[in-house]
């Protein structure tokens, strides 16, 4: 109904404002074109599991009918967030009945004070006068759909700095929509709302969250379904839907939506004149490339058939000839160019011709017929005179393209005319802006590294050219940055004297790399490789690495603290001792525990601390004079966890008695016992005002404990858990599972707020940053990671310990985390400088072996979910991935020809796979228990196996049929290996035989027998002529069979499990826990002798095999953790080291044999850590 129709009476009672509200309703509704809208899911958290999904409108619609004042929704570029902004604005103003709640849609970045005049700035862009706007204030409520936040380059707390529901000012509810890369750990100052009446408090309750998830296969499938009859097309759904299925990665890559959007317009092109679809392979960028190229096309024949003027023909014709797509790609990257060097990315500008017709906007956006027609073809939007991209990744592509377009794209931005004499580096536009700030731009540059060879040579020029030229130092730290985020590798390369200050190599590889005298002043090198890398004389101030120098102990730590003050420290041993540290200095030995203390904490006061232990007592220490004051007794069986109330008049102790005991921390007299848990109790948290005890168990439930009355009056859960703590408001709980779960929990409700995975083995411990904005956790896999507390988005993965981490313990300020372990260290976190690592690793399942192909040039491993991985051996880039079988692979094996791989698994038959398809081609059934080995003769006629049933199979290779079965064995065999010409088969048992079968006759002879240590691993050299053995005490044996002599050859910690021989027989590798050494057969006079060549001290977890290349000086080894490494020997003037060719792991500092002598700048702490590390100083 229009307004002139309303009732006269009606429209006198209705404000002045009314009737410019209905017209600017009725004109966003007619403003409102989505050709395909998809409704988009949400979860409320990043680490939520897919099983949280729902609507995000109904959680949106929710919100608005709720008491909260502030929801954020999250999500990637590209993710729908402006979509689904504009989409529930036209909604909004469909379901607007007149006094209602006005809905205002903000773009953000459009804005000039957005901080302090939100509502009244975009009031007056769609001219409501000062007097309707202060009406709209004192009269109306609004719902402010902000769009945009991290386009704005805001930093500010919209709700606060614009005082929103606070009396006298604007009633609004504010949903705000930002990338989740904008974001850092301490994101939500910027978001959550400010309690009334206390100007530094958040109020938590008023403020929620949204992650929009990417498109799932239905989605895909209704958004192609709306998309095809938009406009005259050859292809129907089910093409679209085959080809996103078929070429490979690409249905992970649309589940975005504006890259689906992309997608399916150049789809046709992408698999034009293509015979094998599944053998395409297509990145981010080049969809993008594809699509701009493909939207010029069509937009140029758009204007062959629209009537142009004169001036308009004439220009026209003079950009087809000169090549109207290449001519549209140029204005798009100068323009976006300019959007960062004139206004600093901000991606809106507003032009006016009149006002703005001497500035750079008019190149842009001025009358000029070839500029007007390259900009109506160009991907930009227009509201008014405000003109945008249409997408924020747009601009960063095109900005990206001014650096390193596609392949096909010459322009005057290209790389190589800026490398040339001609130009100077300053010129170049990598010279321009750090890039470390543009992760998007960066991102896109790292794809264009592995497309275009030679924009890595370039960059590569760059850094060269560095080392001479101070002018390239921008230029160099950008390009080396691009480099390691595009995953290339520098090991062993000379950057002596290169200048790359604030570069960010963290994660990088840069084994034996040459960097002395180079400028390195604030690099971030967290995670780095930089194994045996000369720092020499190098400025290394201000970098960074994540890690503090950690505190040794002679025994295992199993638990830790911060004092509240923090100027002390505390750390419960296995011995039973307490040591008290200041500044990392100990103070106090505390002795009195018989056996593990396995939980100690402060008082809120600093001056008393409480430990329990294995001894089942729990004892008050006076920490200055490091005296026990109590002893508290009454447990029957170990105190698992200890607490002081935060009044520090009371201690909270848990037992594996399943009871939790409140003492009196003055007199030491019990004040109730609690006995509610049916297993163990594992943990136990005060809560902040000191009325609750949470209390976890292993087999039951979390328990609320009343302190007044010793009574339970909350159960959240049943399934078992390990730890637990309190958020400092005392509203959630956090805890930590047997499986490695993590789950937080309304206090209130008793409900759970969100689940999520947290490590591969269980969590030992978790704990609250003292500002509740974190969350750490531990765990038996030996890493500690830190999340954020409302978004449970991973921040950081730290790898430095090498056993269980048994807990940890945040600083009072929040900057540091201790963390304490089986591996005897008490290590030291900077929370500060942990940032938001989104790419923190994602562990794989464990490698259980490794083999290459007989030419050297494949790697294939087996892995314990059944997967089987090919990988290049040069290069690393992985291959083919098969799952032939669910079953675990305990063995590989590559055929001579390369044309099949065999494997063993938890079953008692090994598989024989097809390498190409990955298809079983046949099985070979015949042992009676598990098969733990498998092996190819080098003449490809034979297989032969290994079993616990205590015997050797010989198998016809080609067929899988059984020859012959070789029984003499007494226990398990467990390696096997054929002889160089294929006539003898060898075998090694688990109690020490080793045994030679002919392959002809099957007849054995035992060659010897090794039977004081239990055998941990075994390798047959490929000649045959010696077997070297480990056995559980590190003893290395070598069995020479020409002069039939058992020798010790060598020593290694103990602990094997894995040897291996070099093709030539005369290198050995022997892989333990975090530890791989590597010998050679040298001559001394007539005597051979085994001489250790280097120890490779820097892998994480236990090496579960190695392997040398049958073609070179190269061998591999796989940790559990899923990780590959590749190393190589070289040899130097007559000497030997061994280097590292790639690997495919978890990012890790790595800095044994590091040389950091006569380094500038370099602090002390920074120092000190690298030395415990195994750096070399020259002291």
């Amino acid at each position: 109904m229009s307004i002139s129709s309303w009732p006269q009476n009606l429209v006198q009672e209705v404000p002045n404002f009314e009737h410019t509200l209905q017209a600017l309703r009725q004109q966003r509704i007619n403003d409102y074109r989505q050709p395909v809208y998809i409704p988009p899911m949400a979860k409320p958290s990043l680490q939520a599991s897919d099983d949280k999904l729902s609507s995000l409108m109904n959680g949106v619609k929710d919100f608005l009918a709720g008491d909260r004042q502030v929801i954020l929704i999250l999500g990637d570029s590209g993710a729908g967030k402006s979509t689904f902004n504009r989409h529930l604005e036209c909604e909004l103003w469909q379901e607007y009945k007149a006094g209602g709640r006005i809905p205002l849609f903000i773009n953000l970045p459009a804005l000039e004070r957005p901080e302090k005049e939100l509502i009244a700035e975009q009031l007056r862009t769609w001219d409501f006068s000062d007097d309707d706007i202060l009406e709209l204030k004192q009269q109306r409520k609004f719902i402010l759909i902000c769009d945009g936040y991290d386009e704005s380059q805001l930093t500010s707390n919209l709700h606060t700095t614009n005082l929103l529901n606070q009396s006298g000012q604007w009633n609004a509810k504010l949903l705000i929509s930002c990338r989740t890369q904008y974001l850092g750990p301490d994101y939500r100052d910027r978001f959550v709302p400010t309690a009334d009446g206390m100007y530094h408090h958040a109020a938590n309750d008023l403020f929620q969250e949204a992650v929009i998830s990417p498109f799932s296969k239905s989605q895909i499938e209704d958004y192609v379904e709306r998309y095809v009859p938009l406009e005259p097309r050859t292809w129907i759904k089910e093409d679209y839907m085959d080809k996103l299925a078929t070429i490979p990665n690409l249905m992970d890559l649309v589940k975005n939506p504006f890259l689906l959007t992309l997608a399916l317009e150049s789809l046709p092109r992408v698999v034009q004149n293509s015979t094998n679809i599944s053998s395409i392979h297509i990145t981010r960028v080049e969809l993008y490339d594809i699509f701009v190229e493909h939207w010029l096309g069509v937009n140029k024949r758009r204007l062959q058939s629209q009537k142009l003027n004169v001036d308009e023909q004439k220009a026209f014709e003079e950009l087809k000839d000169d090549g109207f797509e290449r001519n549209g790609i140029e204005f798009q990257q100068r323009l976006a160019s300019a959007f960062f060097q004139e206004q600093d990315g901000k991606p809106v500008v507003d032009y006016s011709h009149r006002r703005d017709k001497t500035s750079w906007k008019v190149a842009f956006f001025g009358p000029e017929p070839d500029t007007s027609l390259l900009r109506v073809t160009s991907l930009l939007s227009r509201a008014g005179n405000q003109h945008r991209f249409v997408h924020r990744s747009v601009l960063e592509y095109f900005y990206s393209c001014t650096i390193c377009g596609s392949a096909d794209d010459k322009h005057e931005y290209a790389l190589q005319d800026h490398t040339s004499a001609a130009r100077s580096i300053t010129d170049h536009p990598l010279s321009r802006k750090n890039l470390i700030t543009e992760p998007s731009i960066a991102q896109f540059l790292a794809e264009r590294v592995t497309l275009n060879p030679d924009f890595k040579q370039g960059l590569l020029a760059i850094i060269e050219q560095s080392k001479t030229d101070v002018r390239a130092a921008l230029a160099s730290a950008n390009a080396i940055s691009i480099l390691v985020k595009a995953g290339v590798r520098f090991n062993g390369s000379d950057l002596k004297g290169i200048q790359i200050p604030g570069a960010d190599l963290s994660g990088g590889q840069f084994d034996s790399v040459q960097f002395q005298g180079a400028d390195l002043t604030g690099v971030n090198l967290s995670r780095s490789w930089i194994r045996q890398a000369d720092f020499s004389s190098v400025q290394m101030e201000g970098v960074h690495f994540e890690e503090l120098p950690y505190l040794g102990e002679t025994t295992m730590v199993y638990s830790c603290g911060f004092s509240p003050a923090g100027e002390a420290f505390a750390a419960g041993l296995d011995n039973g001792d307490i040591n008290s540290t200041a500044t990392w200095t100990r103070v106090h030995t505390l002795r009195g525990h018989e056996g593990q203390v396995s939980s100690l904490a402060y008082s809120l006061t600093s001056h008393r601390f409480v430990s329990g232990g294995k001894d089942k007592t729990v004892r008050l220490w006076d920490c200055k004079a490091g005296l026990m004051e109590l002893m508290l007794s009454g447990h029957t069986e170990r105190v698992a966890a200890v607490a002081f109330s935060p009044c520090a008049d009371k201690v909270a102790s848990a037992s594996d008695d399943k009871s939790v005991r409140l003492w009196d921390a003055l007199t030491g007299t019990v004040m109730f016992i609690f006995d509610g848990h049916t297993s163990r109790v594992t943990s136990i948290a005060f809560s902040p005002n000191g009325q609750h005890i949470a209390s976890s168990s292993y087999c039951g439930s979390i328990l609320i404990i009343d302190t007044q009355t010793g009574c339970g009056n909350l159960a959240l859960g049943g399934r078992g858990y390990t730890c637990i703590a309190f958020s400092p408001d005392g509203q959630r709980i956090v805890s930590g599972e047997q499986l490695g779960h993590l789950q937080l929990w309304s206090v209130d409700s008793g409900n759970s707020e969100s689940s999520w995975d947290g490590h591969s083995g269980g969590v030992t411990d978790v704990k609250f940053s003292p500002d509740g904005q974190l969350i750490a956790s531990c765990s038996p896999d030996s890493t500690v990671k830190l999340w954020s507390a409302q978004t449970r988005m991973i921040i950081s993965v730290f790898t430095g310990h090498s056993s269980v981490v048994y807990k940890l313990a945040f600083s009072t300020s929040t900057s540091q985390l201790a963390s304490c372990s089986a591996d005897s260290t008490i290590r030291l976190w900077d929370i500060n400088s942990a940032g938001t690592r989104t790419d923190a690793y994602q562990r794989s399942k464990a490698v259980r072996s490794v083999a290459y192909s007989s030419d050297g040039c494949l790697l294939v491993s087996g892995h314990e979910n059944g997967a089987i991985q090919q990988y290049d051996a040069t290069t690393g880039e992985l291959g083919q991935v098969f799952q032939p079988g669910s079953s675990r692979v305990f063995s590989v094996a590559f055929s001579t020809d390369g044309l099949h791989i065999a494997t063993t698994g938890f079953a008692r038959f090994s598989s024989v796979v097809n390498a190409r398809t990955g298809s079983i081609d046949f099985a070979l059934f015949g042992h009676s228990d598990l098969v733990r080995t498998v092996v190819f003769s080098s003449c490809g006629q034979w297989i032969t196996t290994g079993s616990k049933d205590k015997t050797v199979q010989l198998w016809d290779a080609r067929s899988g049929r059984l020859d012959r079965t070789l029984v003499g064995h007494t226990d398990d065999v467990t390696t096997v290996a054929f002889s160089l010409t294929g006539d003898h088969v060898m075998s090694f048992s688990r109690n020490g035989e080793f045994r030679v079968w002919e392959t002809d006759s099957g007849v054995s002879r035992i060659v010897t027998t090794i039977q004081d240590n239990r055998i941990a691993a075994v390798a047959c050299s490929a000649n045959g002529v010696h077997v070297a053995s480990g056995d559980s005490r590190g003893n290395i044996r070598l069995w020479d069979e020409q002069k039939k002599q058992l020798r010790h050859v060598a020593e290694h910690p103990p602990f094997f499990h894995c040897l291996a021989f070099s093709s030539c027989g005369r290198w050995i590798t022997a892989g333990g826990v975090r530890r791989v050494s590597v010998w050679k057969d040298v001559m001394d006079g007539t005597s051979e002798v085994w001489e250790c060549m280097a120890i490779l001290d820097d892998l994480l977890g236990v090496v579960n095999s190695v392997s040398w290349s049958p073609q070179a000086l190269k061998f591999v080894t796989v940790t559990r953790d899923g990780t590959f490494r590749v190393w190589q020997v070289v040899e130097w003037s007559g000497a030997f080291s061994v280097q590292l060719a790639w690997s495919v792991a978890p990012a890790v500092l790595a800095a044994s044999e590091t040389v950091i002598v006569g380094a500038v700048g370099l602090s002390p702490t920074n120092l000190k850590y690298l030395k415990q590390r195994g750096a070399i100083d020259g002291t």
